[in-house]
């Protein structure tokens, strides 16, 4: 079925080559290089997604189009519970994601927060309503974008305030969720010019979707909640922008709140939109943020100076029902018992650049960025637990991490002749991490916070980061490169893991168990820093005006990996190592085709095989075992079809994406990962969505459209263990997409 697949693929982009057509493609602006670009001229593998693909795509966040681009794979626990992986570079653990994410100038990752859970390396996940662009970079970034930038860079461009016009629109979306409910998302935008140089943008979003997914009673089969993952988000982004002479600023914040009355996971393998529960155990989440920026820019003739200071205070909760995991260690429970989650973050960054502008042979650019973090969550594991056992609870933490880095940046390009140019990166960076845990309670000291267990740990290194590229432009609006690039993220400390040698403490003894199995003596502390080096080359070209076709075959080669050694379901706490080394090798190729002038094809496949390169016994590793969550093939392909008349215009977008089947541990197929709790096997099997969507445009400035969402019905699963605590031998809480939803939509703009 794969290789039919990936014939068709072969076939559809071999009949566009052959077309002949008299359309035109646009050229596309970026500026993944911190410099305003065609995408044609930039020598790196970007997907570029307009804010009118993402509108016709009727994507609301990043999830929505994450899988219509090469090599980007992801793993998501419903919203602001996403960790995407680039080219294979996929890690579940780490103080730092492998994928840096940026909204305009502003690093919206951040350190982990330190959960076991789907927060573990997950992004702020902003809705995308009055976007410019997206722009998915891959590869390690680490000169331009720093630390985290290992796999790549996403970055989300917003709409600018536009100086002297005063514009708006609204949208408003109703919808329909097969095993849920009625859905409607509200949004709007106006832009207000103030004077001769101001401009005022104001966009507002509200979200209300219905959930899918029952809480049901155990023995009696009777429903305590119906649709329990429904989703409520509160999203309002202002951005204000003066202009005088050469120079402007621009202040900018964004808020945005999400509530979800119970978990996205269902009990899989047993019951599909049902979570089995022995109490009615509600298990609410909370995701608030506000975003601040101020960004001053200024054109000083042939230098421009760009400077942004930018804050993210985020709070999160998390409840999560842990009555099974605790009758599995006790044998009895007299009421339902929770894990009680609460998280804040606080990060501050800092960049200043200077950039060249002169049409010389040699460009430049330098800077410094500086970045100040802070994550403080609490984890307590008490509410509900029998204090005949013991009154402070199964297991409580709380976890203070800070992180600080300093660095400096710059590249220079020399063209050599007109058609080929060198550019060489570099980018130095100091760090420090530091954390201070306790941990207490019937796990780890039998006692109250008094008696915790306590972690004071101090990290300091530095980094250096590099990348040496080469380009010959073969015709004018054609290229090929080479790369050799880098990337790195940061060290960190781990959670306490308990030891016992009395069989009575059962948790802290499992542990001991397990350590020393694994040849660990005393308690795993903390761990380094990895490192990626990427050799990568590729091809820009526009075959005729009218086609497009770019792409890329890369090596990345990982050292010192940042894995979870995950110990056996009795113990079920968790902690990193630097594991060994591992290979991603593939290819990416996107093609953007205009069959007529009113016909648009767009294709993209990419191919990765990320394996490890030694045997590391102590993690259960063997050489050759796979990455989890990294798919060997993705396709997408968009049909837009216009259809003009005299007042406007009909179209119809349909949109097929495959992906193909992951491992949710690392390691192979047949793997078995039930001493870790999950009984539905290691492999997340391969899935195909189709989207589809008929609209009208008024040239009266309105646009209403119908669609369907996920128009097979067909099953994503994104984990199968979506737990706080850990999974157990009954049930893996398995996480999956939205099942087919059909809706209307109407925009009017003014």
């Amino acid at each position: 079925m794969h290789q039919v697949k990936k014939a068709a693929m072969a076939a559809s982009v071999l009949s566009v080559l052959s077309t002949g057509a008299s359309a035109q493609l646009e050229e596309v602006v970026v500026t993944a290089s911190k410099r305003v670009e065609s995408l044609q001229d930039v020598s790196m593998s970007i997907s570029a997604i307009s804010g009118e693909s993402i509108t016709r795509l009727g994507a609301t966040d990043f999830n929505d189009i994450a899988t219509t681009v090469p090599s980007l794979s992801l793993r998501s626990a419903g919203p602001g519970r996403t960790k995407l992986n680039i080219r294979g570079i996929s890690a579940a653990t780490g103080v730092a994601p492998t994928v840096s994410f940026y909204l305009d100038e502003m690093p919206i990752q951040t350190i982990s927060s330190g959960s076991s859970t789907s927060f573990q390396q997950t992004i702020i996940d902003p809705k995308l309503y009055d976007l410019e662009r997206v722009e998915v970079l891959r590869g390690p970034q680490g000169t331009l974008y720093g630390s985290s930038s290992m796999g790549g860079t996403v970055r989300l461009i917003t709409q600018k305030p536009l100086v002297g016009e005063n514009e708006g629109s609204v949208n408003l979306d109703v919808s329909d969720t097969d095993e849920g409910g009625f859905n409607y998302i509200v949004n709007g935008m106006y832009n207000a010019g103030v004077g001769d140089n101001g401009a005022l943008r104001i966009v507002g979003s509200y979200t209300d979707r219905d959930g899918y997914i029952d809480r049901m009673d155990r023995d009696s089969a009777v429903t305590y909640d119906e649709d329990v993952n429904n989703e409520e988000s509160t999203t309002l982004r202002v951005a204000y922008r003066h202009e005088f002479g050469d120079a402007y600023i621009q202040p900018f914040v964004f808020y945005q709140k999400t509530e979800m009355d119970g978990k996205p996971s269902y009990d899989g393998p047993h019951s599909e939109f049902e979570q089995v529960r022995e109490f009615d155990a509600p298990e609410p989440y909370e995701d608030e943020f506000t975003m601040a920026n101020l960004t001053y820019g200024q054109d000083f003739g042939s230098v421009s100076l760009l400077a942004s200071l930018s804050n993210i205070d985020r709070e999160f909760t998390n409840v999560e029902d842990i009555t099974d995991p605790t009758f599995a260690i006790f044998g009895y429970v007299i009421d339902a018992v929770y894990a009680d989650e609460k998280v804040e973050l606080d990060d501050t960054t800092f960049e200043a650049r200077l950039t060249s502008n002169s049409e010389d042979a040699l460009t430049w650019l330098g800077g410094v960025y500086y970045k100040d973090s802070e994550a403080d969550a609490g984890y307590r594991m008490q509410r509900g637990f029998d204090p005949a056992i013991n009154e402070y609870g199964l297991a409580n933490t709380q976890d203070l991490r800070t992180y600080e880095e300093i660095a400096v940046f710059g590249e220079l390009g020399y063209d050599i002749t007109e058609r080929f140019n060198i550019t060489a990166g570099l980018r130095y960076l100091d760090y420090d991490y530091e954390q201070f845990k306790e941990d207490w309670g019937w796990a780890f000291t039998g006692g109250d916070r008094d008696t915790a267990n306590e972690l004071d740990l101090s990290i300091s290194d530095d980094d250096v980061n590099g990348k040496l590229t080469a380009t010959y432009h073969f015709t004018d609006v054609s290229q090929f490169y080479g790369t050799w690039s880098t990337g790195s993220r940061p060290g960190g400390g781990n959670r306490t893991v308990p030891r016992s040698e009395d069989p009575a403490n059962s948790v802290a003894y499992a542990c001991d168990q397990d350590l020393k199995a694994l040849g660990i003596s005393g308690s795993p502390d903390s761990y380094e820093g990895d490192e990626v080096t990427n050799y990568e080359l590729g091809w820009k070209s526009d075959l005729t005006e009218n086609i497009r076709f770019n792409g890329a075959f890369y090596l990345m080669e990982w050292e010192d990996i940042q894995q979870n050694i995950t110990t056996s379901g009795e113990c079920g706490v968790n902690f990193t190592a630097n594991l060994g080394e591992a290979e991603s090798k593939g290819v990416e190729l996107e093609l953007v085709t205009l069959l007529t002038d009113n016909f648009t094809l767009s294709a993209a496949t990419g191919y990765t095989d990320a394996v490890f390169k030694e045997t590391v016994e102590s993690a259960g590793i063997s050489k050759d075992d796979k990455l989890a969550d990294v798919p060997e093939w993705t396709v997408n392909v968009t049909l837009d079809y216009i259809i003009p008349v005299s007042y406007g215009e009909y179209f119809v977008v349909f949109n097929y994406n495959w992906v193909d089947d992951t491992l949710e541990l690392p390691g192979k197929a047949s793997s078995d990962v039930s001493g870790n709790g999950i009984i539905s096997g290691n492999v997340k099997p391969s899935y195909e969505i189709m989207d589809l969507r008929l609209g009208f445009a008024s040239d009266n400035n309105w646009e209403a459209l119908l669609y369907v969402d996920n128009l097979a019905d067909e099953e994503a699963i994104y984990t199968y263990s979506d737990a706080l605590a850990f999974n157990i031998g009954a049930y893996d809480r398995t996480v999956r997409n939205r099942p087919r939803t059909i809706g209307a939509s109407f925009t009017y703009n003014f």
